[in-house]
């Protein structure tokens, strides 16, 4: 009986290690405000403003990976160009000092992750004969 009740408890942490990593849109703007936040020290307009123009790009991103029509580097590159625009939106609000760490933060911050599903794996397996060397 211990052994199964141990065994119930290791499947429900293992379900919710594998559901954790799918995250809102809003919870992710909400990390990112708040990474700014602590990094630039804003002040109570400027996170208003920042958190607005963050979780519009997280809705934005969050529907283009969704998007199961579009290619992997279409994403990519749609992901870029929203990421682009918010970062001179966010850029707008800054004072000097705030604009070099903010650079710094946009020059180490990860990529967005893209899941890759069976529509991608099949496109990067097919291409149009050219090799990248």
């Amino acid at each position: 009986m211990k052994k199964l009740f141990l065994a119930g408890i290791g499947f429900f942490l293992a379900m919710s290690l594998t559901f954790a990593q799918q995250t809102t849109p809003e919870e992710n703007a909400t990390k990112v405000v708040t990474e700014l936040v602590t990094k630039l020290t804003l002040n109570d307009e400027q996170k208003t403003a920042v958190s607005t123009i963050v979780l519009d790009q997280e809705k934005a991103i969050a529907a283009i990976i969704q998007d199961s029509t579009a290619t992997a580097d279409a994403k990519k590159e749609s992901i870029g160009k929203i990421q682009g625009a918010s970062d001179n939106k966010i850029l707008q609000l800054l004072t000097d000092e705030q604009k070099v760490s903010y650079q710094k933060y946009v020059t180490e911050r990860p990529p967005v992750n893209i899941p890759v599903t069976q529509e991608t794996t099949e496109n990067k397996g097919s291409g149009n004969g050219q090799s990248n060397q």
